[in-house]
C-alpha cells in the first residue's frame, strides 16, 4: 500500500511500518494542523492519483458542505479530491452542521462520512438522502 499525506504525524506514525510506502506532500507548514499546504503541495498532488482518500474536516454543512479555517488547506484538500477516486470524510459530531471559513466542496463530493453516533437523526437522514453513506461509531 502507498500512503501520501501532508501531515507530519500521519507521516511520523507509519514512517516504520514496512509494508508501507510513503509519500510526504511538502510545502508551508500549518503549524495549527503540523501538515503541510500551499502552491508547491498543490502541484505535488496534481501529478499523483489516490484510490481512496481520508478527510478530515473542520466543518460539515449538509446543505453548503465541508470547510477548514484555512483557505490554503482548503485549495489542498480541493486537489486530494480531484486526484481521488473515492472519498471518506471523517468527522466528530461537534464538526456537523459547522461552517468554518474557507470551503473544500459540497457534500456531493464524497461518498461516505464516518462519524461518531452523537450526531443528530436528522442530520443523518438529510445526508443519506443526498445519497452519502452515513458510518457511525
Amino acid at each position: 500500500m502507498t500512503v501520501i499525506t501532508n501531515a507530519l504525524n500521519i507521516a511520523y506514525e507509519l514512517a516504520e511500518t514496512e509494508n508501507i510506502s510513503l509519500i510526504m506532500i511538502g510545502g508551508i507548514l500549518r503549524h495549527a494542523s503540523s501538515s503541510f499546504v500551499g502552491p508547491q503541495a498543490e502541484r505535488m498532488l496534481q501529478d499523483l492519483h489516490a484510490d481512496h482518500l481520508f478527510l478530515a474536516v473542520d466543518g460539515l454543512h449538509p446543505d453548503e458542505g465541508f470547510s477548514t479555517p484555512d483557505i490554503l488547506e482548503a485549495q489542498l484538500n480541493n486537489v486530494m479530491i480531484r486526484v481521488s477516486s473515492e472519498v471518506t470524510v471523517v468527522a466528530d459530531a461537534s464538526k456537523f452542521s459547522r461552517r468554518s471559513l474557507s470551503l473544500i466542496g459540497n457534500v456531493r463530493c464524497a461518498q461516505r462520512i464516518i462519524t461518531d453516533n452523537r450526531v443528530d437523526g436528522q442530520t443523518v437522514a438529510k445526508l443519506r438522502d443526498k445519497q452519502l453513506e452515513v458510518i457511525l461509531v
